[in-house]
């Protein structure tokens, strides 16, 4: 498998041409992909690992997929960071890991994280980089 993104998010522009479903709703969705497939090429230009970037397109392309409104697509391709609540953070339906992993790279290059920002993005590293994780902390996967 090549794990490009585009290759992930083929299967859903097919589902929504194909599915039945009112055009109001086909039109959303494949507006929705297409910003997905914009903004994952910016993060691609950026030098962003392609095994994020098809995680991405894979569970937003199935969200985008069961969306039917407008609000809902807007919070669904917003990058979104979880509620923190003083102690942890707390994600909601619309909060990918991959994604949230680039928000906090992206915010560390703007200025040092303060210690939630940091545990927590070593917190999703060590999620979505298991083995990578592992073999710079000397830690099992």
């Amino acid at each position: 498998m090549k794990n490009d993104f585009v290759d992930a998010i083929l299967p859903y522009y097919a589902e929504i041409i194909a599915g039945d479903i009112p055009d109001r709703i086909r039109e959303l969705r494949f507006l929705g992909i297409r910003r997905l497939q914009s903004y994952l090429g910016h993060y691609q230009k950026l030098g962003y690992a392609e095994k994020l970037l098809y995680a991405i397109a894979e569970k937003k392309g199935r969200l985008i997929c069961s969306v039917s409104s407008r609000t809902e697509m807007e919070k669904l391709l917003k990058p979104r960071c979880p509620h923190y609540d003083g102690n942890k953070f707390i994600s909601d339906e619309f909060c990918i890991p991959e994604e949230e992993l680039i928000c906090w790279s992206e915010t560390s290059l703007q200025a040092p994280l303060n210690e939630a920002g940091f545990r927590r993005y070593m917190e999703l590293f060590s999620q979505v980089f298991p083995t990578e994780y592992g073999q710079i902390f000397g830690k099992a996967e």
